[in-house]
Parts: structure tokens; C-alpha cells; sequence
């Protein structure tokens, strides 16, 4: 049945196509005017219907992330996944502490970026405020992507701390 779905719902949209053109030339006469109605009234149509049976929007990322959550002076979301949630629930309860404290650090006007290994998979987080152009913080935004898998190390030699990073528990 999967592969008869784009078949039959062409099928089924160029005879709703043909009945709508064909239903409004008849009420509007087939003039110029009337035409240009019918295609309008289809395009609106098409339209709202793309809108409400489309599903849920794509998610809100930049190339290279996985997330991208913009939050205001309360720490709630107010453009990603789950808008009016905490911001720190967007992540597992091990970087909690960590993001709460990037994010009130943002909302001051700074601008940082850490990386954490959770899962066995490093993280790379940038938390930035989202500034007026007077200089006023309004908003701050986490963009996190995924790095390379984290991987222990087979000797201690290979050990070789990144200073800038943050190993979350």
C-alpha cells in the first residue's frame, strides 16, 4: 500500500482539482476574472491544507546542530522544542547544572562554548545572548551538536586533556 499512496493521492488531487476549476468556471462564468478566482480559491486551499494536515514543523537548527533553543529572561523556551518548557529540560539531567549556569551567563551578555561527553558521545555546546541593537540582552540561545564518539583511551599516553573543555558527569 506504500508504494500506491503518491499514485492515488496524485489521482486523487487532480480530480479535486478538476471538479473545484470546473464547479467555479461554471459559477463565475469562464472569463479572464473568473479564472484567476478559481486559482486563487485552489491555491488557498492548497495551502490551508498543506498547513493543517502537514504535521509539525521542521525542527529549528543550524547546518552542523542538532538543537537550536532560543530562551528569554526566565530560562523558558521560546523558539525550539517544546516552547514555555524550562530550557534545561531540553537536556539530560547530567548538563543541567552546567546549561543553567551558560544560559544565566548569556543573559548577562556572554557568550561561551563548552564541549561535554555524556553517553559516550561528546557534546559541543554555544550559548550566546541575543542582543538589541542598544546592546540589551533580550534573549539567549543554545545550539548544541553532536561531535566525534567519545572513546577511551587505550593508554594512558593518549590521554591529552583539552583545557577548554568540560567533562560532564
Amino acid at each position: 500500500m506504500g508504494s500506491l499512496k503518491r499514485p492515488l493521492s496524485s489521482i486523487l488531487l487532480a480530480g479535486g482539482l478538476v471538479t473545484v476549476l470546473a464547479g467555479l468556471g461554471t459559477a463565475f462564468g469562464f472569463s479572464g476574472l473568473g479564472v484567476l478566482a478559481s486559482l486563487s480559491l485552489v491555491a488557498a486551499l492548497l495551502y490551508a491544507g498543506g498547513l493543517w494536515f502537514g504535521g509539525a514543523p521542521s525542527s529549528l537548527a543550524a547546518p552542523g546542530a542538532d538543537l537550536v533553543v532560543v530562551f528569554n529572561r526566565s530560562l523558558k523556551v521560546t523558539a525550539g522544542p517544546a516552547p514555555g518548557t524550562s530550557v534545561m529540560r531540553q537536556f539530560p539531567e547530567a548538563l543541567r547544572s552546567e546549561i543553567e549556569t551558560r544560559c544565566r551567563l548569556a543573559l548577562r551578555g556572554e557568550h561561551t562554548h563548552f564541549e561535554c561527553e555524556h553517553n559516550g558521545a561528546r557534546r559541543v555546546f554555544d550559548v550566546a545572548p541575543i542582543q538589541r541593537i542598544n546592546g540589551e540582552v533580550i534573549y539567549g540561545v543554545v545550539i548544541s551538536g553532536s561531535g566525534i564518539p567519545a572513546h577511551a583511551p587505550e593508554h594512558a599516553s593518549e590521554v591529552v586533556p583539552d583545557p577548554d573543555a568540560i567533562y560532564c558527569p
